[in-house]
């Protein structure tokens, strides 16, 4: 009975300090990513996946045949539009710049919402990988106050639950938890069609048998090919465009390559982590370079190689590089305790 009662108080404990950490998280995102929000160029010519987005939370399915299909976090937005929408437009200052402000305020809540819950799992990624409080928590914070988490929390994107699910993905890989891989394996397709480059990660690096994962995997692709092919039915649209689109990605990989060897895109690159990166100088010490070799696995490196894959097939380098921030910060957790905390001894680390 006592162990019962002690499993129980360590259960609400974990849940309290999951909800401080996304409370935390939220009120660091919000702030500057209301500021974005109203004073982004809302163009959609300059920038057309906001015309998709707010196109499909006003019901309008006659969008980009790529992007019409991420329907979950603007049927998300439109559902609390419904519900608050005219609270918002109460509250909307004359001089916002957006085509309407209700519904991108819905779409701001639930990305400041999901991209709270994507920090949540960062820090606890950084904790699995052995960082303590402190470090884990320099470790998120390098990413909370990275200028594209503001940037993708602010305008009306679909980013933020890709993100979630890279996140639930490499922490359900380092702690074994099947529940978090299926539920990737489900929701991923949605999120984004990219999803089908984290597959073969979490196909050779996931703690469930390969068998189940084939069954897993197979009943997704039923699921979202079904759903496709109904839609595009019921919107007239012509079917498979969507698929013969996504390959021409194919054709930007010279164009990224190019412009990931200039000067620009070196600045890309170096901006994601900001002032974080001088954290890397630490990487001249040897012991320091011996722990992080350590501590960074296989599946961690596919994943970047995963990453870069994701960057040559768009032109939208430093958007597409913020994809490895959560790798970023179990490095960064990593020196801090190595430096500043002194955590890891001489003996810890070995050559």
């Amino acid at each position: 009975m006592k162990y019962e009662t002690n499993f129980f108080l360590l259960q609400q404990k974990s849940w309290v300090k999951n909800l401080f950490l996304f409370l935390f998280c939220f009120a660091l995102i919000s702030g500057p990513a209301y500021t974005l929000f109203d004073s982004y160029n809302y163009d959609t010519v300059a920038n057309p996946d906001i015309k998709t987005y707010l196109g499909l939370a006003n019901f309008d399915f006659d969008q980009s045949p790529i992007r019409k299909y991420r329907i979950i976090i603007p049927l998300i937005a439109s559902g609390i539009n419904y519900a608050f929408g005219g609270l918002f437009n109460n509250i909307a200052p004359y001089s916002f710049p957006g085509p309407d402000f209700a519904l991108c305020m819905s779409f701001l809540i639930v990305n400041c919402i999901f991209m709270s819950l994507f920090g949540v799992l960062v820090y606890r990624l950084c904790k699995a990988f052995g960082a303590s409080q402190q470090a884990a928590i320099i470790g998120l914070l390098s990413i909370l106050t990275c200028r594209w988490t503001s940037y993708l929390a602010g305008i009306p994107l679909v980013d933020s639950l890709y993100l979630l699910i890279i996140a639930a993905c490499l922490l359900g890989i380092k702690t074994k938890n099947s529940k978090l891989i299926i539920a990737a394996i489900f929701i991923g397709p949605w999120a984004k069609e990219s999803f089908i480059f984290i597959a073969p990660l979490i196909f050779f690096f996931s703690p469930i048998n390969k068998w189940k994962q084939l069954v897993l995997f197979a009943s997704s692709a039923l699921i979202v090919f079904s759903f496709r092919y109904y839609f595009d039915a019921i919107t007239h649209a012509q079917s498979g465009l969507g698929l013969k689109n996504d390959f021409a990605h194919f054709d930007k990989i010279i164009i990224s390559i190019n412009r990931l060897c200039s000067f620009h895109g070196l600045y890309e690159i170096l901006s994601i982590p900001g002032l974080w990166g001088l954290l890397f100088v630490f990487l001249f010490k040897k012991n320091i370079r011996v722990l992080l070799k350590q501590k960074t696995t296989s599946y961690m490196i596919l994943f970047l190689i995963i990453v870069l894959f994701h960057a040559l097939l768009s032109t939208d380098l430093a958007r597409m590089f913020y994809i490895a921030t959560p790798i970023m910060a179990i490095w960064f957790s990593i020196i801090a305790d190595a430096i500043f905390l002194k955590k890891y001894s001489k003996n810890e680390i070995t050559t």
